[in-house]
C-alpha cells in the first residue's frame, strides 16, 4: 500500500485553531505562514496555551498575498486588518529561545485584549525564526491515531489535538516513530525525522472549546508505557518544496539518508 499525505495543517497564529489546507510550502526556515503570529503579554512573554485555552476558540485566517489577517471569535465577531509592523520586540519560546519581531498595532491586538479580558499584544515573528516549539515540521500517521481508538470507546481522538503539520496514511501504527534518522521525501520536499514528540496537557483539551475532556496522556502511557508518552515525530527541513494532500511519501534508510546517529 502506498504511503501518501492525507491531511495538512497550519496555525497562522500560535495557540489558535489549526487550519486544514490542501497544500503547504516548506521553506528554508519552516512552513510558510505557520505560527507566523504569536500572542504575548504586556511584559513580552509568550502566552502559554495550556494557561490560556480560550485561544483555541479563535479561528485565524492569514492571506499572505493580500497581507490580511482575519480573526473569527466564538461569539461570531470577525476582526480583519492588515498587520503592519510596529515597535520592535522580542519574545521567548518555552525553552528560552528568543524570537525577534515586532508588535502589530491596531484592531487585531485590541480585539484579542477584549476577548481575553486583559491587555495582550499580537506579535509577528521575523521570517528567519520559527514560531514552533522545537522543530518546524511535525508528522503523524492515521494508523497511530487509530491505535488510540480502543482507549476511547472505539473512536479515534480528533487529530487536531496533536496540531501536526503533516498526516500520512498507508503505514502501520507507530511506524513513523521508527523513522528517526531517516530522510523522508514528501511531495517536492525532503524532511529529516529527528525524534518522537513528547506530549503535554494541551492534547487533553478539546480543539474547539479548549476544555479538558480527554485523557490522551493516560491513553498514550497505557499503550506505549509511562516513560514513552510521545505521539508523532519532529522533523527538520532538508530540502524546501511544496507538499500537497495526496503526495507520495518515501523514506531512506539511516545509512543512505546521512542522518544516522
Amino acid at each position: 500500500m502506498p504511503v501518501t499525505v492525507s491531511q495538512l495543517g497550519i496555525a497562522p497564529v500560535k495557540g489558535m485553531r489549526l487550519q486544514c489546507t490542501d497544500a503547504i510550502e516548506l521553506g528554508q526556515h519552516g512552513i510558510t505562514g505557520d505560527r507566523e503570529f504569536l500572542v504575548i503579554g504586556e511584559d513580552g512573554k509568550l502566552l502559554l496555551t495550556y494557561r490560556n485555552p480560550a485561544l483555541h476558540q479563535i479561528e485565524p485566517a492569514w492571506d499572505r498575498v493580500r497581507n490580511v489577517l482575519t480573526l473569527r471569535f466564538p461569539d461570531g465577531d470577525v476582526v480583519q486588518d492588515t498587520p503592519e509592523p510596529g515597535a520592535s520586540a522580542t519574545t521567548q519560546m518555552y525553552d528560552g529561545r528568543e524570537i525577534p519581531g515586532w508588535i502589530v498595532p491596531g484592531s487585531l491586538g485590541a480585539a484579542l485584549s477584549g476577548y481575553l479580558g486583559r491587555p495582550v499584544r499580537l506579535f509577528k515573528r521575523m521570517p528567519a525564526h520559527i514560531g514552533n516549539d522545537d522543530q518546524p515540521v511535525t508528522l503523524m500517521s492515521e494508523a497511530s491515531l487509530q491505535a488510540l481508538a480502543p482507549e476511547f470507546d472505539g473512536r479515534a481522538p480528533d487529530p487536531r489535538r496533536f496540531r501536526m503539520s503533516i498526516t500520512i496514511t498507508g503505514t502501520d501504527a507507530w511506524a513513523e516513530h521508527a523513522w528517526r534518522g531517516r530522510a523522508v521525501t514528501i511531495g517536492a520536499a525532503v524532511v529529516g525525522v529527528i525524534a518522537p514528540v513528547p506530549r503535554c496537557v494541551i492534547t487533553t483539551r478539546n480543539p474547539d472549546s479548549g476544555a479538558t475532556d480527554a485523557r490522551i496522556l493516560h491513553a498514550l502511557a497505557r499503550l506505549r508505557g509511562k516513560n514513552d508518552i510521545t505521539f508523532g515525530v519532529w522533523c527538520e527541513i532538508l530540502r524546501p518544496g511544496a507538499v500537497h494532500v495526496g503526495d507520495a511519501v518515501t523514506y531512506a534508510s539511516p545509512e543512505t539518508s546521512g542522518l544516522a546517529g
